[in-house]
């Protein structure tokens, strides 16, 4: 492949593409639109797909206007992807980058070579437990190679040369430094007006802190009342507006409390970590002996010290389950009556299966090859830790019951000492919640995890996700019918004036303005 001739190549058709008008190149044998799982999650990314005579094929990936950080986010990644390529990390090389949009196809850009695997997610629900173990053994030793990376600081890999000299960062290498953090939220809306402090943090009370003291701003400057952002919860809330005020009032607890919770930069759990920011099957690519050849999608990654990123990943753990609470080994075998049951039934006991052995097979082998990670997860106050911090990091758009009641736990188990950690601070809490307060915001809280979880049961019968995508037209019709036929249920058997209005005005799947 002759490199300045096919990136021209890919440059000009990206552009035109993006543009909308029709491409024919003799160097270009196809170009679709590829089956990304960023647009399968509603990510941040427009993208293009372009094999070449010689077999190669390029990725050429432009963020959406909406995508933020503008820069960062293309920056911090190419950035994040040469660091990790050149530790040995199975991830796409970059061909070439552009942070910004003086350039020939006019905004910012990322080229990569494709790595030629399949996502884990294809075959995630269908493979045996044998070849299901075998991945996750693979999953832990790649997870192990970058969490085992030594950093300096918390916050976002860059380039140096891309950071200018006003902005302070810290080197990991003559060519890499930590910088500001690229994560979304810190820079979401009229977020990015503001002169918080984006890293990179050097202490771990430093990191805990700056998202309060970020939100604390935006609420002063730009926040008003509003309803809670997720439609299905409001009527918890007779479908009022939610001022943001107490909010403010929440994080000033919050910052009285961060002394209390710090962990000094010596204590093993407090080292700066990079975890991958979506580390799902979707991100996951497998070859056709089920080896693990690359992971992908690593936008708006950041290092956090351990204590605040340690946990097992969404898509692989199953807390709430009696038998995984205690990281209890599974049964890998189905019962004897398994044929006598309907299939429903046969359903359920193969999904209870899978999700218990994934999460004890995750937590055993990082037991083995992470040990620290592994104390952290198996540490309630440490992640009680991470649950506070992150609740504190989400940009506040009506939710003002998430951060209270991690905020409360934390309180029911104070002194909230670490493992080895000797009792050298005062005892007494700075902060406190009267038992009314601490009561309703529980039951608050247990009505929102109720109407969630019927929430996600509902996505799973429609066939969607958390933004609404699907991944045909004929699959948008038959979800369509069955939204249609879930609000029609919803309305018939509403019985108050405040439960209709719920259905007619906040349905959850109804189309609707994003920042309302």
């Amino acid at each position: 492949m002759k490199s300045s001739a096919s990136l021209n190549a890919v440059f000009n058709s990206t552009w035109m593409l993006w543009q909308g008008q029709p491409v024919i190149l003799s160097v270009v044998m196809s170009m679709t639109w590829p089956r990304s799982r960023n647009s399968q999650r509603g990510g941040f990314n427009r993208v293009l797909q372009v094999a070449f005579n010689d077999g190669h094929v390029i990725l050429a990936r432009l963020p959406y206007k909406t995508t933020v950080p503008k820069h960062h986010a293309v920056a911090s990644e190419a950035a994040t992807l040469a660091f990790l390529h050149a530790h040995g990390v199975p991830v796409p090389k970059v061909l070439a980058y552009s942070a910004n949009q003086k350039n020939a196809v006019g905004s910012e850009y990322l080229l990569l070579e494709r790595l030629q695997g399949t996502p884990l997610s294809d075959q995630w629900f269908s493979m045996d437990t044998k070849t299901r173990v075998k991945v996750m053994r693979q999953i832990i030793d790649l997870e192990r190679r970058f969490l085992s990376i030594q950093f300096p600081a918390s916050g976002s890999l860059y380039h140096r040369h891309y950071l200018d000299g006003s902005q302070h960062v810290i080197p990991v290498s003559d060519d890499i430094v930590v910088g500001p953090t690229a994560q979304h939220e810190w820079w979401y809306r009229e977020r990015v007006s503001l002169k918080a402090d984006r890293g990179p943090w050097n202490t771990f009370s430093a990191c805990f802190e700056a998202p309060a003291k970020r939100e604390i701003e935006f609420c002063e400057r730009f926040g008003k009342p509003r309803q809670h952002v997720e439609r299905y919860l409001r009527e918890i809330h007779q479908l009022k507006n939610i001022s943001p005020i107490p909010y403010q009032h929440l994080l000033t607890k919050y910052l009285k409390l961060a002394p209390c919770l710090d962990v000094p930069s010596d204590h093993r759990l407090s080292r700066p970590t990079l975890r991958h920011p979506d580390f799902s099957p979707n991100n996951i690519l497998l070859d056709k002996s089920n080896d693990v050849i690359g992971i992908i999608d690593w936008q708006h990654a950041v290092i956090l010290p351990l204590t605040l990123c340690a946990g097992i990943p969404d898509h692989f753990q199953n807390w709430g389950d009696p038998l995984s609470e205690k990281l209890s080994k599974p049964e890998v075998k189905l019962p004897d009556n398994f044929d006598q049951l309907s299939a429903e039934e046969q359903e359920t006991v193969q999904e209870t299966m899978r999700r218990r052995i994934v999460h004890f097979y995750y937590a055993a082998l990082t037991m083995k090859s992470l040990p620290d990670h592994f104390d952290a997860i198996r540490s309630e106050n440490c992640m009680l830790r991470a649950k506070i911090f992150h609740h504190a990091q989400a940009p506040w758009e009506g939710d003002s019951v998430s951060l209270k009641y991690a905020m409360i736990q934390a309180l029911n188990n104070w002194p909230m000492l670490l493992d080895g950690e000797a009792q050298t601070r005062s005892a007494e809490c700075p902060i406190h919640f009267s038992e009314e307060e601490a009561q309703k915001c529980t039951e608050d809280h247990h009505q929102e995890q109720e109407k969630l979880q019927e929430l996600g049961e509902m996505r799973d019968v429609i066939g969607t996700d958390a933004v609404g995508w699907v991944s045909d037209d004929d699959e948008l019709e038959r979800s369509r019918a069955i939204i249609r036929s879930i609000k029609d249920g919803f309305m018939e058997h509403s019985s108050t004036e405040m439960e209709r209005t719920a259905v007619i005005s906040h349905f959850p799947f109804d189309d609707h303005e994003e920042n309302v």
